[in-house]
């Protein structure tokens, strides 16, 4: 690669597109360079030319000639070989040289057709997650990156009611029968349907309501998704339903905008402060689905059927959360309409207009986002692939710009290229059936963490950050830690499985596993999950308290804060890790009322209660040598998702557990010159060593070495990690330690501190004791 010598002149295009020719959107990484895998150079950066398909077609055609030369030679060579023995009449068989291609390969070894479909293959991951199967046959799957929260279906607590979907049937909420037959019809619709438009006439609200109801949907809910925006739906539908008179008319409007119009109003309702609020919302989504069924979506698909799908599967994650498996199932039609319609190629050559080219472009980048996170928290592959795409990202609605003038990427704009360049990497990553490296996984980290974050979406980490604060806009303040949960969820998913593996080869201190960077990635992202939103909710508690894919998150992040105490009480992060998941507890169990599910609340206690009990067992010297994990078959596994098996109970069976596949053929161990890192990690063993839970690791002013690293500030999010460099490729560790310096742990000689087990009032106040 060549750089570019001098400075840039501003409003130019990157230096490759210029190069190669191509069109450049001027925002840097420009989509052509990230499409075309050089992002990194992007823009002052060029790649080396070449002279193209000429030098390999003077290749090919000189191997081509040496290949017919040396053929008229061989057969030279066998006439005059036979000419020769002929002439001896010895009697023997034909010259070893002579015989058939058959005749010479009687005893040589077929070659090796082995697929990854053949058992004896053993480099494909063992890590299948986990298959359930009743004894009527009813299956479910997850991955190994599924969200923990999945999980509890599957392992309910004991003695508690089993739960069911809290979404009223239509016929109960005084809908005429004819709403409700084509309710019933959703989401294919009826083909030849006798019903009309006129039907929803007497259920559309004045139009100061509607306008009341599509505030609430653009502050608290489009914030995080917005597949159509306010001018789009002001323009195409509201002010074409209602005139100008405000009377509304629903001959002017097309019966999927229709449903767009009361999935809308069915979101919104959601967030207003009334007892009816649950209700009117069931209503809307039930109008919402009978105006969808009206014209059936094989034959009038369009971007408002799209846009009215992707809408109800975003108002279904908020109002229920037990019917995961229709989100699934929703999500999977939204996908293909989506290709039938054509959103996954880009547009501009077709001779749409502008308005409709954004619009296309802002549904699928959106759809493309919300189905990679899917996926990975179902732990199933998703429907869209960034392979198939070549659709370009929209214009920036909403860019931030600072004091000094300078521009930056709004919210959407950076979801959108996150998604791009990180996401879909990551889902290719979970998903690939053969196993990826761990020097892969390191570099995907790396990636992640380096990927830019604009000023504005930077969220403090503690109560009072210089820097950064949380904004007085609540919509504004959801994005800044959704841009924090985006990666650091992302971060944990995974890691997961190589943290699950070095728990289980190394319980007594997994920091001086080959995994071990994968332990304290996933232990900072726990903690830097827990500790944001409690500044969040503390500033805007709603809408945060609604917004489930914030509390998964935080239950996740309990999940493995619990398993590092309870699988490895002696661990150096046991202690704090303890103390984390007190409170995580104590947010999640007052912030997430309005949206979890009933049952995770109680999983977390029994988590708690096991880990205060291992830890408090480790300390004391009352746990046996042998020791053994305190998770028992018959409870949830905490650390990750279980080996596939396929049994005759109902759901609620257990499954035998299982590890990434075998370690040596994942990674390389660390070279002995790496000896900052060694150092690094002995130090993690030292008792008096106190890790800071949200921010870098930084290592006592007594040590004799200094890291290797520097940040660019005490929290930077946007460097790397001390210990995510692609050069270390693994993270073994053999620590060279002082004579009197053991790395086994704790010292003997120290007494360990206590546990306390902490109130959850006494989490949040201190002096409240």
């Amino acid at each position: 690669m060549h750089n570019v010598g001098g400075p840039r002149k501003s409003g130019l295009s990157c230096a490759e597109c210029r190069r190669s020719k191509l069109k450049c959107d001027r925002v840097f990484p420009c989509q052509s360079c990230m499409r075309r895998g050089c992002a990194n150079i992007c823009p002052e950066g060029t790649l080396a030319a070449t002279k193209g398909n000429k030098v390999l077609m003077a290749h090919a055609q000189r191997l081509s000639e040496q290949v017919k030369t040396m053929t008229g030679r061989i057969k030279e060579l066998e006439e005059a070989l036979h000419e020769t023995q002929r002439s001896n009449r010895d009697g023997s068989g034909p010259y070893p040289l002579l015989k058939t291609s058959s005749q010479s390969h009687e005893h040589v070894e077929e070659p090796d057709l082995r697929t990854i479909y053949d058992d004896e293959v053993h480099d494909v991951t063992e890590s299948i997650g986990s298959l359930s199967i009743d004894g009527d046959g009813r299956t479910k799957y997850h991955g190994e990156s599924v969200g923990s929260e999945y999980f509890q279906p599957l392992f309910p607590p004991d003695n508690y009611p089993s739960q069911q979907s809290v979404s009223a049937d239509p016929k109960y909420l005084g809908l005429p029968f004819e709403i409700i037959d084509l309710s019933n019809a959703y989401p294919f619709g009826l083909r030849d349907s006798q019903y009309t438009k006129f039907l929803f006439l007497p259920f559309l609200p004045p139009r100061e309501r509607a306008l009341q109801l599509m505030e609430l949907y653009y502050r608290n809910v489009a914030w995080m998704f917005d597949p159509i925006v306010r001018d789009d739906f002001m323009t195409n539908i509201l002010i074409p339903l209602y005139g100008h008179t405000g009377s509304p008319n629903v001959n002017n409007i097309h019966s999927h905008r229709l449903s767009v119009f009361f999935i809308l109003l069915a979101s919104g309702v959601l967030h207003d402060q009334s007892q009816s609020s649950t209700v009117l919302a069931e209503q809307y989504y039930a109008l919402s689905r009978a105006a969808l069924s009206l014209d059936p979506i094989s034959q009038d698909a369009t971007c408002a059927t799209v846009q009215a799908l992707f809408m109800a599967f975003g108002h279904i994650y908020q109002s229920d959360r037990t019917n995961n498996e229709a989100r699934w199932l929703l999500m999977g039609i939204v996908a293909r309409i989506t290709q039938l319609i054509g959103l996954q190629r880009d547009n501009a050559g077709w001779g749409l207009g502008q308005e409709e080219i954004q619009r296309r472009r802002v549904l699928f980048w959106e759809i493309y986002s919300v189905d990679a996170w899917t996926s990975i928290l179902h732990g199933r592959p998703p429907a869209l692939s960034i392979n198939h795409t070549d659709c370009r990202f929209p214009e920036d609605l909403d860019p931030a710009v600072k004091p000094s003038g300078a521009v930056e990427m709004g919210w959407h704009t950076w979801k959108f290229r996150y998604s791009a360049s990180c996401l879909g990497i990551s889902v290719q990553h979970v998903f690939n059936t053969r196993v990826p490296s761990y020097s892969a996984l390191l570099e995907l980290d790396r990636k992640i963490r380096k990927f830019s974050l604009p000023a504005h979406l930077q969220s403090p980490m503690e109560a009072s950050e210089a820097g950064r604060a949380w904004s007085p806009e609540a919509p504004k303040a959801m994005q800044q830690y959704a841009a924090l949960c985006h990666r650091e969820a992302n971060l944990m998913y995974i890691h997961r499985s190589w943290f699950v593996q070095a728990f289980r080869e190394a319980p007594t201190n997994p920091l001086q596993h080959k995994y071990a960077p994968s332990v304290l990635a996933v232990y900072r992202s726990a903690c830097r999950l827990i500790s944001s939103l409690n500044g969040l909710y503390r500033v805007h508690s709603q809408p945060t308290d609604r917004t489930w894919f914030f509390w998964s998150a935080i239950f996740s992040a309990c999940i493995v804060l619990g398993a590092i105490v309870v699988d490895s009480p002696q661990c150096t992060l046991a202690s704090n890790a303890l103390q984390e998941l007190d409170q995580g507890m104590v947010l999640y169990e007052e912030g997430s009322l309005p949206c979890r599910p009933p049952a995770t609340m109680l999983v977390l206690h029994r988590l708690r209660e096991r880990a205060f009990t291992s830890l408090q067992a480790a300390q004391t010297d009352r746990q046996s040598q042998s020791h053994r994990s305190s998770i028992n078959p018959g409870d949830p596994d905490v650390l990750g998702p279980r080996k596939s098996d396929i049994t005759g109970t109902p759901f609620g069976s257990s499954a035998s557990s299982a590890s990434p596949s075998d370690s040596d053929r994942r990674s390389s161990e660390l070279s002995d010159g790496d000896v900052p890192i060694a150092q690094y990690y002995a130090a993690l063993a030292n008792p008096d060593l106190v890790l800071p839970a949200t921010r870098e690791f930084e290592l006592p002013f007594s040590q004799t070495f200094e890291p290797y690293y520097a940040a660019a500030s005490e929290e930077d999010i946007n460097a790397p990690s001390p210990f995510f460099d692609p050069g270390l490729r693994a993270a073994v560790v053999e620590s060279k330690m002082q004579p009197n310096q053991s790395n086994a742990g704790p010292s003997s000689s120290r007494p360990p501190p206590q546990p306390v087990p902490l109130s959850f009032q006494q989490v949040y106040n201190p002096d409240h004791a």
